[in-house]
């Protein structure tokens, strides 16, 4: 029984290389380079003869100046594009023509484009779309149990991207890259200096869902009012070109500490 073992364990050991060595032989034949080589080029769609995407490389592009170029493969009979991927059947594909099935499994229907006027959608930079160069800056007085109170807000724009990821009027996902902003926020007493200090939406993370909050930015701060609590600003972090927001309440005590709470 003990002579056994050792065979045993060479059989074992030479089995598990051996399906490995299978899986990873399948997983790269899956890998359709044949298909991806076919697909190279601008394509448009077969009704509309609007530009729908480019593909060079292994990278795909969109007209929308907004949209993220995305990686992209064919694996077995499918498109595969973006991170987290997105899976596409292929019903057909030709030298001309690509038929596939969006999201919601709708054929789309393109044909390659042979007008070099169409190259002309992916000529511009995607960065310099939503890059915002102009810093708002507020300040407002106010006062309480006869004392003044001086509220500085300072929303500077940054080059901190947030990716959104969103579906096309064809039902094919796209990330659209956004700006974060940095606020900085002081409030003095008189002179006195309560608090000053920039705001991030790092700040609100236990008060903000984390998937929601890789996906926002923050918005805006505004002084909203003053009571015996401290100087209340009402907070915006929001996905943008959304309709879905968190309203925070960001209060700077007169001891110059700093509490947040949601608003209802």
């Amino acid at each position: 029984m003990k002579q056994l073992k050792p065979i045993l364990l060479v059989f074992l050991l030479s089995l598990a290389m051996g399906c490995k060595q299978k899986m990873q032989t399948q997983a790269h034949a899956e890998e359709n380079t044949k298909a991806m080589k076919m697909l190279q080029g601008v394509w448009v769609d077969g009704e509309t003869l609007e530009v729908n995407f480019m593909i060079k490389g292994d990278s795909i592009f969109y007209p929308d100046s907004t949209s993220q170029p995305a990686r992209f493969k064919v694996v077995g009979d499918s498109l595969v594009i973006g991170e987290p991927p997105t899976s596409y059947p292929i019903v057909s594909l030709s030298e001309n023509i690509l038929v596939f099935k969006n999201q919601n499994g709708e054929e789309l229907r393109l044909n390659r484009s042979d007008s070099q006027e169409d190259n002309i959608a992916f000529e511009k930079k995607p960065a310099q779309v939503s890059v915002v160069n102009e810093v708002v800056k507020r300040d407002t007085v106010v006062t309480f149990a006869d004392e003044r109170y001086h509220c500085y807000i300072t929303v500077n724009p940054t080059k901190f991207k947030v990716l959104k990821r969103v579906y096309n009027d064809d039902g094919v996902a796209v990330d659209n890259v956004f700006y974060d902003n940095i606020i900085h926020v002081s409030v003095y007493h008189g002179t006195d200096k309560l608090f000053s200090s920039d705001i991030t939406k790092q700040v609100y993370v236990k008060h903000v869902p984390e998937d929601f909050l890789n996906q926002s930015i923050l918005g805006d701060i505004h002084f909203s009012s003053i009571d015996k609590e401290g100087c209340h600003f009402e907070t915006i972090i929001g996905i943008p070109e959304a309709t879905t927001s968190y309203l925070l309440d960001t209060v700077v005590s007169f001891d110059g500490k700093m509490r947040i709470t949601e608003l209802k």
